[in-house]
């Protein structure tokens, strides 16, 4: 018996196995979570290719985002086009990024660069003898020194905060 030939969006829908809000396949997925599929030879994320089916072609620099938050979704109405500046802010504003001490490998927590940054503008000790008293690399205190990382610890904000509650005392 001849196979039928299927559309590509028949065939994302016969892995369809869950339509509740989120459509879940049983699509293999990339280690990020993302379902898979083949599209003339070449594997794709199916969330790009439902986009794609549903609203038209996607600008090469723009990325396919989930108002869901859930990478397995394949849902058309759960799906919109950001930057990825725009990605990672939707992600940062919706609590999902693993900045500073949300980063499972963080060695420093928030108070801890603050401290460090009280350290660092005393300037009584420099960066080796700092990261000595945390354990980091010198490097580490270098980058929070020159504001390259841990950026979004504000120093100013906590010196405000400080002198305000020292008044008070």
């Amino acid at each position: 018996m001849p196979r039928l030939k299927l559309s590509l969006q028949q065939r994302i829908e016969s892995h369809i196995v869950s339509k509740d809000d989120c459509w879940l396949t049983d699509l293999c997925c990339c280690r990020y979570g993302y379902p898979r599929i083949r599209v003339n030879g070449k594997t794709e994320k199916a969330s790009r290719v439902m986009f794609r089916l549903n609203y038209g072609e996607i600008p090469s620099h723009l990325y396919v985002c989930h108002k869901c938050d859930n990478r397995a979704c394949v849902n058309p109405e759960h799906l919109f086009l950001g930057t990825q500046k725009e990605n990672m802010t939707d992600m940062a504003n919706k609590g999902r990024s693993t900045i500073g001490s949300r980063n499972p490998r963080a060695k420093l927590s928030e108070d801890d660069v603050v401290e460090i940054k009280c350290l660092l503008s005393e300037g009584k000790l420099n960066c080796q003898e700092i990261s000595n008293l945390y354990g980091v690399d010198r490097k580490v205190i270098s980058g929070i020194k020159n504001g390259k990382i841990w950026k979004h610890v504000a120093y100013s904000e906590f010196i405000t905060t400080n002198l305000t509650k020292n008044k008070e005392t």
